[in-house]
């Protein structure tokens, strides 16, 4: 069931990503207003409540769309990795409810973000340093050089006329899109191989 099915007062449950802990769950959703006065067809007002974290959220909808409207966040932002570590997932959420009203402000976040979670692969004191560490693994080249463009981004050091975040939506969904990926390469995969080996290697009988 989606939220544009909810035509009644009975609660039902619909699959959705949380706009609060961004869980994918089952929320328990009712109908709380219908034929509001607009331009389409079954106006309605509906209520959910994430199971994962208890909170509730509000839907527009109607014939045509379904619009969030509390708490005020953006839908398109990427959900962040289930790995990423709890202090970096805190500043990514921030940086993903502030994408709406600031670019700027979300794009430094997301370097916060970026800079922070590097400190875990390598102890050099600058970020350039850290970026050179992770540059000897096997990190995409391309990556890397996102890295590099990271290092500049959101502080005094941009360069006239090659970054602007300015209303730069586009910039901020790529630097958290980025922090995504270095926590799949760095965290998630390494996690995963080391799974299958442990699946794959023969246990040890226990002697005597």
């Amino acid at each position: 069931m989606e939220l544009k099915d909810i035509k009644n007062l009975s609660t039902h449950t619909v699959n959705l990503h949380c706009p609060y802990c961004h869980a994918y769950c089952g929320f328990s959703c009712r109908l709380i207003l219908s034929d509001i006065p607009s331009g389409f067809d079954y106006n309605r007002l509906i209520k959910g409540t994430c199971p994962a974290c208890n909170k509730n959220a509000l839907w527009l909808v109607d014939s045509e769309k379904e619009s969030l409207l509390f708490p005020d966040v953006p839908a398109f932002v990427p959900e962040p990795n289930p790995d990423m570590p709890e202090n970096i997932k805190q500043i990514y959420t921030e940086a993903c409810n502030v994408l709406k009203y600031s670019p700027r402000a979300s794009a430094a976040l997301s370097r916060l973000a970026i800079d922070t979670l590097t400190k875990d692969f390598s102890n050099r004191e600058t970020l350039n340093d850290r970026i050179k560490d992770m540059a000897s693994t096997d990190l995409p080249e391309k990556i890397i050089k996102s890295l590099d463009i990271v290092r500049v981004v959101g502080n005094n050091a941009v360069h006239p006329g090659k970054i602007d975040l300015t209303d730069n939506r586009e910039l901020a969904l790529s630097l958290l899109e980025l922090l995504n990926i270095i926590v799949e390469k760095f965290i998630s995969e390494p996690h995963k191989i080391n799974d299958i080996f442990n699946k794959l290697s023969p246990k040890k009988e226990n002697s005597k």
